[in-house]
């Protein structure tokens, strides 16, 4: 009996630990596509797919299609426009990325929908462009965004309670003895 429950505790804990971890990304992002056009190859990273209405964080690395070789001195324009007619306009800079070989551009995307994405990547007197078409979804609720944060600690609780019923039964006096 004592083995069944001590099996049944490590069986919780690891659930409890796989519910409560989330995806990997490596660098802090996802890859959301990649094109080359002529000598140039671009990546579109963004932090999370598929991406949600709000701020969203869109980072690109140029590199040369030959040696494949990040370039530094590009100039990124992003655009992006939904099927309303919604457009945002953005230069995607070194200077807002946490990896300086990526550019990197903040957005607030206040629609979900199809958008499309109009890259313009300028080096050395060349002009690269390239589309490609996205999706946005609704942010999610407070509630269903959070849900973790607001159940780790009633599963905390939850786990103490077992854990005490346990070592109730293992250390309870015996019947009848008086100290």
């Amino acid at each position: 009996m004592r083995r069944y429950l001590i099996n049944q505790i490590v069986l919780v804990v690891i659930s409890i630990s796989f519910a409560f971890t989330g995806s990997v990304q490596a660098d802090g992002g996802s890859v959301l596509w990649q094109r080359t056009t002529g000598p140039i190859t671009v990546t579109a990273f963004t932090t999370e797919r598929p991406l949600r209405m709000g701020p969203v964080d869109l980072s690109f690395l140029v590199e040369n299609s030959e040696p494949s070789q990040p370039i530094l001195d590009a100039r990124v324009f992003v655009t992006l426009e939904n099927e309303t007619g919604t457009t945002l306009r953005a230069e995607a800079t070194h200077a807002q990325a946490h990896n300086k070989l990526l550019y990197c551009s903040t957005m607030n995307l206040v629609r979900a929908g199809h958008w499309k994405m109009n890259l313009v990547v300028m080096h050395e007197g060349q002009r690269a462009s390239l589309v490609n078409n996205i999706e946005v979804v609704e942010a999610p609720s407070a509630l269903r965004a959070h849900w973790k944060l607001l159940a780790f600690p009633f599963t905390i609780a939850i786990v103490f309670i077992f854990h005490q019923g346990i070592a109730w039964k293992r250390y309870s006096w015996p019947s009848g003895s008086a100290e």
